[in-house]
Order: C-alpha cells, then sequence, then structure tokens
C-alpha cells in the first residue's frame, strides 16, 4: 500500500490482499489496479471517486460501501455481499457481479456500460437516472427496483424476477425481457421502442401511455394490465393472453398484430376485429 505524495491517496497496484480485513476503511480517491481481494471484509468502506482497474473482489463483503463517483473497470465482484451499498454518478464499464447479493443499492445516476449482473440480487435498488447500455441482468432478481427516468438500451433482462418493478418514464430501447416475471411492474410512460417480451409475465402491469409501437409481446401474460392511452402500432400480441386486460380502445387494439391464439380483453379468440367489442373487459 502506497501513499501519492501530497495528496494522501492509496494506491494499490498488482497487490495480493486475499481476506485483507479493511472494514471501514477511508480509501476516497483511492487508485487500485490489478490487485486481488477476493474474501476481502470492507463493509461500510468508502471508495467515493476511486479508481478501481482490473481488481478481483470475488466474495467479498462490501455491505454499506460508498462507491459515489468511482471509476471501475474490468473488475469481478462476483459472488460478493454488497447490499446497500451506494453508487451514485458512479461509472462502472466491463465489470461482473454475477449473482453478487446487491440488494437496496442505490445507483442514480450512474453509468453501467456492458457489465454483468447475471444471477445477481437487485432487489428495492434504486436506478433513478441510471444510464444503462449493453449490460446483462439476466435471470437476476430485480423486484421492487426503481428505475424510474432510467435510460437502458439494448440490455438483456431473460428470465428474469422483477415483479412490482417501476421503469416509470424510462427508455428500454432494444431490451430483451423474454420469459422475464415482471407482474404489476409500472412501465407508464415508458418508451420501449425495439423491446422484446416474449412469453413475458406482465400480470396486471401498468402500461399507460407507454410507447409500445413495434414492441414484441408474442405469447405474453398481459391479463389485467392497463394500456390506457398506450400506443400499440405493429406491436406484436400474438398469442399473447389479454383477458381482463383495461383501457384498451378499438383503435389501439386495430393497430396492433393478433392472431387465432391472442385471448382478447372479453375473453374470446383472436384476431381483433374492429369495433367488436372484444376490447372490453369483462367484469370480475
Amino acid at each position: 500500500m502506497q501513499k501519492e505524495s501530497g495528496e494522501g491517496r492509496c494506491i494499490l497496484v498488482g497487490a495480493t490482499l486475499n481476506g485483507v480485513n479493511l472494514t471501514g476503511a477511508e480509501l476516497q480517491g483511492a487508485i487500485i489496479r490489478g490487485a486481488a481481494l477476493l474474501d476481502a471484509e470492507l463493509t461500510g468502506a468508502k471508495l467515493g471517486k476511486a479508481i478501481l482497474e482490473a481488481t478481483d473482489f470475488q466474495r467479498a463483503l462490501l455491505g454499506g460501501v460508498d462507491f459515489s463517483e468511482a471509476h471501475i473497470s474490468g473488475s469481478d465482484f462476483g459472488f460478493s455481499w454488497m447490499a446497500e451499498t451506494i453508487w451514485s454518478d458512479a461509472e462502472v464499464r466491463n465489470t461482473g457481479f454475477r449473482k453478487a447479493n446487491l440488494r437496496g443499492a442505490r445507483f442514480q445516476g450512474a453509468l453501467l456500460e456492458s457489465c454483468r449482473f447475471r444471477g445477481a440480487t437487485l432487489s428495492a435498488g434504486c436506478f433513478h437516472h441510471c444510464r444503462v447500455n449493453l449490460c446483462d441482468f439476466s435471470e437476476s432478481d430485480f423486484s421492487d427496483a426503481q428505475f424510474v427516468r432510467a435510460q437502458l438500451d439494448g440490455s438483456r433482462f431473460l428470465s428474469a424476477t422483477g415483479p412490482d418493478a417501476n421503469f416509470s418514464n424510462c427508455r428500454l430501447k432494444g431490451c430483451d425481457f423474454a420469459r422475464a416475471d415482471l407482474a404489476r411492474a409500472r412501465f407508464l410512460r415508458a418508451d420501449l421502442t425495439g423491446a422484446q417480451f416474449e412469453r413475458t409475465r406482465l400480470r396486471e402491469a401498468d402500461l399507460r401511455d407507454a410507447q409500445l409501437g413495434g414492441v414484441i409481446l408474442a405469447r405474453a401474460d398481459l391479463s389485467g394490465a392497463r394500456f390506457g392511452g398506450a400506443v400499440l402500432f405493429a406491436a406484436d400480441l400474438r398469442g399473447a393472453d389479454l383477458s381482463g386486460a383495461r383501457e384498451l380502445t378499438s383503435p389501439q387494439l386495430a393497430q396492433a398484430r393478433t392472431d387465432q391464439h391472442t385471448i382478447l380483453p372479453n375473453g374470446s379468440r383472436g384476431p381483433y376485429r374492429r369495433n367488436s367489442g372484444a376490447e372490453r373487459a369483462v367484469p370480475r
């Protein structure tokens, strides 16, 4: 461990500190490159504005660590305990979080680019105004997570679990949610252009005023979902279950693609015929 003259900045280059105890360490602005901190204990440490490059934190205990405004690249946090960590305005690129526990983590204003969250726990996480590019959240759990006004581009959520997640006012262009569980999720005024929700569970989801033009919703469970004001031009609803879906109008459904396997709001089979009345849900 070195100190940079005049600044008191911690510098670790190529160090092996597996299992080290740095609980509550003051490491603001630290530079850590090519280091190994496997199984390290850093609970409550302060790493704001740190530069972390090609560093291995696998299985580390990092609960409550502050990574605000940090610059992180090429690192690995796989299988780490990272509950309640703070990532506000951090920039994280090409970094792995496989099966890490990030419950309640706060990513407000952060940039996440080409990161891997496969199998991670992100429940109750906060991603307000976050920018997420080309990340993989497949098989992760982001139930109750808040993505309000976030921008997500080209990211994957295959078979992920996200009931009650909030994507209101988000941009989700080109994202893939195939086979994910998004029951009761909110997409109010979200832009879902180019997104895919094939076989996705969207039961009782809120899609009011969402941009769903051209979105693939084939064989999705949309039962009880709300569609007031949503744009459905060329949306693919073939084989989708719309039983009990609310606030749909005849012009909306007429612009979407339905087929004989589509279950319409009134419980009848498609394809939808304009002014047939099948857009009206049958009261339960």
